[in-house]
């Protein structure tokens, strides 16, 4: 049974690390085939991050991380900081992916590369998968309302020559197939009203629909419409495999005083559902169908046995 490896690639920061590696650790823990390699950026030397990798190879031997060599943004274009820092580590990404290759190609006891995954903002690392002939699956730390309402702008920009900030100001609503209302363009994220984001946004919709599939943290249960969205055809597969959560807050942290902590969270919920039974209900059975996605039959655990054999049983 020849042994398959994947490449998971996440965004420089804590937070994406994180749910990166829960989803990695559901697909090791289904298939004995499977090992996974983490390449890590790093914009800085951040010990919490070094520890939480310590830990994780600690707890799996099919997990191997390399670090990559740390760099800096460019400081002449801090809007595009992050996919300009990306954009920087294509040579270093390019060289391990060259040495995993030539491992495989050599030794027929070391597995075949089958994929790089990669996270939402590291979509120029297509082109490297490209390079080598492997798939390239972009992991959504989002959910997959957005990811269908990113589609929808990209194909009403691109096709019918639309641009949503036009309309920032008016009433104009939008039919998006992902959702089941109408939806008010003035309330559109705030990232598709300004030309900075709506050029990004865009051309990360663009990158993709190159993509061999979509991994998304969510549950069929929690967003059904959205999902089944994407049946048509026009987009890659998409693969809802959550919910992927870590609640852990020292392990969340990026350093960040602002972010929500799991504490302030579970506060927020408690005060909610003592003020409102049908909401207490509502969150009650979602909590329920969460847990249930990932057990054995449950959808969750389907799609991530799709994912897998898509993955590695059509592995060269």
């Amino acid at each position: 049974m020849k042994k398959a490896e994947l490449v998971f690639i996440p965004a420089p920061g804590m937070s994406h690390l994180v749910s990166t590696v829960e989803v990695a650790k559901l697909l090791v823990d289904r298939d004995e085939r499977l090992s996974i390699t983490f390449l890590i950026m790093k914009l800085r030397s951040y010990s919490k991050i070094d520890s939480f990798i310590d830990s994780v190879s600690a707890a799996s031997i099919r997990f191997r991380f390399i670090d990559l060599p740390e760099d800096e943004p460019d400081p002449n274009n801090p809007d595009n900081a992050l996919f300009s820092f990306v954009e920087t580590q294509k040579p270093y990404i390019k060289e391990e992916v060259s040495k995993l290759v030539s491992l495989s190609q050599s030794s027929p006891d070391s597995p075949t590369l089958v994929g790089l995954v990669l996270d939402m903002f590291c979509t120029p690392m297509i082109e490297v998968a490209n390079e080598f002939g492997v798939p390239s699956y972009i992991f959504l730390t989002s959910g997959a309302t957005l990811l269908g309402l990113l589609f929808h702008i990209q194909a009403l920009h691109g096709e019918q020559k639309v641009d949503p900030m036009e309309f920032k100001d008016s009433g104009a609503e939008l039919i998006v197939p992902c959702l089941a209302n109408p939806y008010p363009v003035k309330v559109l994220p705030s990232f598709l009203l300004n030309k900075e984001g709506l050029s990004i946004a865009l051309a990360q919709a663009r990158r993709f629909r190159e993509s061999n599939g979509i991994i998304v943290n969510t549950f069929e249960e929690l967003e059904s419409r959205a999902i089944n969205s994407f049946s048509n055809g026009n987009t890659p597969p998409v693969y809802p495999v959550g919910p992927m959560l870590n609640l852990n807050r020292d392990v969340n942290s990026d350093g960040n005083d602002d972010i929500v902590s799991a504490g302030e969270i579970e506060r927020g919920v408690r005060c909610l559902m003592e003020l409102d039974n049908e909401k207490r209900e509502r969150l009650k059975e979602m909590s329920g169908k969460s847990r249930k996605a990932l057990e054995s039959g449950g959808t969750s655990s389907t799609w991530l046995d799709r994912f897998i054999q898509d993955v590695v049983d059509h592995q060269p």
